[in-house]
Formats: structure tokens, sequence, C-alpha cells
């Protein structure tokens, strides 16, 4: 039953955004999508590169049969050097897991870089790296206690209608422990793999879809799959008003996650 919902969500998020780019009256090419135009599952991965600054403030729910969670975010990123983004994110968070235990802390921080290679006027390249610092509360289902550290490269290629973005990558994850372990779970290796679609409607707004793969980072858990479906929105000025829904396509992955942000860019 779960595989045919998710089956029809996968149609639905995909059918939505690609029954509205046939229905655009503007003319039928991809207008290159700006640096606010960003991924949610992939953010840190995606091809391009901020112009100069990207500061956002994000508030998120997701629920799973292991843990529900509430998170208040920060992600900031930055161009200091040409064709060069440096970013990080961390949050802090409440939990609710089964027997009644609540708790809450900081979540682990993610801090990257990323090479914009160039390309051409239709297709871009980046690589890069991402290091987590184990800054989460484990105990509260909000980290992992573990070190790790990962290579990407990724591409987006504008196609008639759309833009199409892919990422891929492997990640080395240190010994750690997620909430009721009593020891540490061995750290694994875990290939990372992310397919996307813009849709940029208008100048204003660029609709999303992600599909996102990762292995398991630790011994005994679950691989983590997930679609999403969102919309960025830039109203007036130097501000996205961004959000999502996500849902996940594996045990170890949330049952749905709904994201919000606002993001001042300049």
């Amino acid at each position: 039953m779960r595989k045919i919902r998710v089956a029809l969500l996968v149609a639905l998020i995909f059918g939505v955004c690609a029954g509205l780019a046939q229905a655009q009256t503007s003319p039928a090419v991809a207008r290159p999508t700006s640096s606010s135009d960003r991924l949610f599952l992939g953010f840190a991965e995606d091809a391009t590169v901020v112009d100069g600054q990207w500061w956002e403030g994000q508030v998120g729910a997701a629920d799973s049969d292991a843990v529900d969670a509430q998170v208040l975010r920060a992600v900031i990123a930055f161009q200091p050097w040409m064709d060069i983004e440096i970013g990080g994110r961390v949050g802090f968070g409440n939990t609710d897991m089964p027997a009644g235990v609540d708790g809450s802390g900081a979540t682990d921080l993610d801090v990257w870089g990323k090479y914009h290679l160039g390309g051409n006027d239709e297709t871009e390249f980046s690589v890069g790296g991402m290091v987590t610092v184990p800054t989460g509360d484990e105990t509260a289902g909000l980290g992992q206690d573990a070190f790790g550290g990962s290579a990407f490269g990724s591409l987006r290629h504008r196609l008639q209608r759309f833009i199409l973005t892919g990422q891929a990558g492997l990640r080395f994850n240190g010994d750690g422990r997620v909430a009721g372990d009593t020891v540490d779970r061995d750290g694994e290796t875990s290939p990372m793999a992310g397919v996307g679609l813009l849709f940029p409607f208008s100048d204003n707004v660029t609709a999303v879809a992600e599909a996102r793969w990762e292995d398991a980072r630790l011994d005994g858990l679950e691989n983590d799959s997930r679609i999403l479906g969102g919309i960025n929105w830039r109203p007036a000025g130097r501000g996205t008003l961004r959000g999502a829904v996500a849902f996940g396509l594996s045990d170890g992955a949330p049952d749905t996650e709904l994201m919000f942000g606002y993001a001042t860019i300049f």
C-alpha cells in the first residue's frame, strides 16, 4: 500500500510541475535560473553558486515511526572568491519519540566548499566537499554523534521548458550512535545521488521537484530516500520565500517533511 501511495505522490509532484510548464504563455524556453533558484534537499551540492551572500532562516517539521521533530535552522552561503562558494547550516530542534520520550538540542553542523567549473550556455558543472561536525544531540534524535566528510560533483542542464539538475557523491562516516544506542555503531561509506527539475514559470516563481538517495551512514540503519516538491518565490527585492513538502521512500527517511524558509540574497 505504501508503495502505491509513494508512486502516486511521485506522479503528482512531477506531473503538476510538467503541466504547469506546458501551460506557460511565455516563450517555451527555460530562462537561466538565478542564484535564488536553489534546490532544497541538494542545496549544498547544487551546481550553481550564490552571487554574493545567502542568509536563510528555515522552520521544518518531520514525522516518522522513530521520531517526530520540529527544527529551526540557519543556512548561510557566500562567494568569497570568484566561482567558489562556502556555506554552512545548523539548527535547533525539539523531538518526540516513542514511549513519551521528548528531547531538544542542536542539530549537526554541515560546512561545505564548492568550486564552479563553468560550462556553456546550456550546461554548468561544480565539484565540492562537505564536513559534518557532530554538534547534534543524538539522545534527542537530532544527530548521530559521528564526524563525516563527503566529496561530490554536480551539474545543471537547460532543456526547452525546464532545467535538469544532478548530483552524485561519496560520504565517509565515523563511528557514531543514534537515540537508544548505548554503544557506537560502525560508520559506513555511503554513496549519494540526486536529481531535480527546476521549472522557471516567470522571473519571480520557480517550481522545484527533487529525488534524492543516500545509503546508510551507520551500520544497521536504513538508506535515506526522498522525493520533494517545492516553490521558490521572489515577491520583491532581494528576498526569496521557499516552501516544500518531502515524502520518504524508505525506512531511513521521514515519512513526511515540511520546510519553509525566507532567504535574503545580496
